[in-house]
């Protein structure tokens, strides 16, 4: 949260915080944008907050940029199923080293609008300006 750009995940049902997410490392020479730092309260995995918080996010940014760009641990098989459910293929690996921990392995997927597009049929999405 001290990013200042995360979004706070609220379970409507309960009021409670459950989660947060948030969009970054915008590139405007490749036009995409990465979607991740995604935590949930143990409590909401497999419960469907994650594709849904996903999609909303996806519809919108794609109104914007032509692909989604998603960093996952290597051994974060939870995510790596989740973000292949959503249609992203893995597309890189890179070494990543966040504040005070070792350098850890990370697997990079991308989803692109038309691929998106051409999963979901949402028609609402523009095209990116």
């Amino acid at each position: 949260m001290e990013s200042k750009g995360a979004f706070k995940i609220i379970d409507k049902a309960t009021g409670e915080i459950v989660g947060s997410t948030r969009y970054y490392e915008y590139n405007e020479a490749e036009n995409s944008l990465a979607i991740g730092y995604t935590f949930y309260a143990t409590r909401c995995w497999g419960t469907g907050f994650n594709p849904s918080i996903k999609q909303l996010m996806l519809d919108y940014m794609f109104q914007y940029v032509g692909k989604a760009i998603f960093h996952v641990g290597a051994t974060n098989i939870r995510s790596q199923i989740a973000v292949g459910r959503l249609g992203a293929v893995k597309t890189g690996e890179q070494t990543v080293q966040y504040y005070g921990e070792p350098p850890k392995l990370n697997f990079v997927y991308e989803i692109k609008r038309e691929d998106w597009l051409a999963r979901t049929g949402n028609s609402a999405v523009g095209v990116a300006r």
